[in-house]
């Protein structure tokens, strides 16, 4: 592989590639991380199996806008399989969470299972492009009681006594949706890699109402991520990344990076310890820290707000914080056997 003074010549052109695709603003709609680099199974069905391993789980908290209103809150956890049922290059995944959002405590649980197939290539393997479906299940249910409304404003002051004068026709909706998607991995050696990912979701523009009339479609939303690691130093590797999601007129991009520091890296061992600054354009800016010790990767993420909302957050966003465990088989680590002296 060339390098151009010590850094892979892939790494710089996917790290090209990801400044050119930022746009100049961005909003979000639909639910999503910080810490996509580290919620795999967010990323599409594409992301199933996507690991160095048999088993892997993945569990994920945040809290938002605790500055603003009643915090949003968001809870999920996941599990897949690479070479499921001994079968090379089977996937299978399951992914599950719940959202509350605002006075209303909009309520949002989805599960959903699926799976993938990847083919390897190239001359040492080094190549995998993986393809994946998702079947989901997503109910939706608010509550109107805590909801205010103008006609229980009586002239002088709110009163909660007096009908709201709307007329909700259930306080629950559900719907199944369809997701697809593909990943393409790159791996050279152990540190040094690239990731490139695709998912589509809501194929089925599934309807959502609670009012009586016509139900509103729910746009398909897409994801696009880059994921770069190489290393520069010897301890030291760098991790560039963007994620950029479409949904109707929303979108959203993050841009930032990391920086891993190597601990220890034998015998199918890995420590390190992460810092990283990232930027969810028009939103917030949020710094993580993480810790990588054999099987368990941990995440932590703070979001700074810088958007039109700061006046009430006062810069206050969200925390989160992620887990990953992988099950694998590691080599044996060699005995260590101490010397004695001859005896006489």
């Amino acid at each position: 592989m060339k390098r151009i003074n010590g850094v892979p010549s892939v790494c710089l052109a996917v790290i090209s590639m990801l400044i050119v695709l930022i746009p100049l603003h961005s909003s979000a709609q639909d639910i999503h991380f910080s810490q996509f680099f580290n919620t795999p199974l967010a990323s599409g069905p594409g992301s199933i199996g996507t690991f160095d391993g048999e088993y892997r789980f993945n569990g994920i908290f945040r809290q938002q806008w605790r500055a603003v209103t009643i915090p949003y809150r968001t809870f999920a956890l996941g599990g897949d399989a690479a070479n499921a049922v001994g079968v090379k290059g089977l996937g299978l995944g399951a992914w599950i969470f719940n959202d509350k959002a605002g006075d209303s405590r909009m309520d949002q649980t989805h599960l959903s299972i699926g799976a993938s197939w990847t083919e390897w290539f190239g001359a040492s393997q080094e190549h995998a492009l993986t393809g994946g479906l998702q079947f989901g299940f997503t109910n939706l249910s608010l509550d109107p009681s805590r909801l205010s409304f103008d006609n229980q404003y009586n002239g002088f002051y709110y009163d909660p006594t007096l009908g709201s004068g709307e007329q909700f026709a259930q306080s629950s909706s559900a719907r199944a949706d369809l997701h697809t998607g593909a990943v393409y991995r790159y791996q050279a050696d152990a540190r040094t890699r690239v990731q490139i990912g695709f998912g589509a979701f809501n194929l089925t523009t599934p309807g959502i109402s609670f009012l009586n009339g016509p139900s509103t479609e729910l746009d398909m939303r897409t994801s696009t991520h880059v994921m770069v690691q190489f290393p520069i130093a010897a301890k030291l590797d760098l991790l560039p990344m963007v994620q950029f999601m479409a949904q109707g007129e929303f979108n959203e991009l993050d841009i930032g990076s990391n920086l891993r520091y190597i601990l220890l890296q034998r015998f199918g061992l890995q420590r390190a310890v992460i810092l990283g600054a990232h930027y969810r354009a028009a939103d917030a800016g949020y710094l993580h820290a993480g810790l990588e010790y054999d099987d368990w990767t941990f995440g932590l993420s703070y979001d700074i707000n810088t958007s039109d909302l700061v006046p009430a957050s006062r810069n206050r966003g969200a925390i989160e914080l992620t887990a990953i465990r992988i099950l694998k088989k590691r080599p044996a680590i060699p005995a260590r056997f101490k010397a004695c002296p001859a005896q006489i």
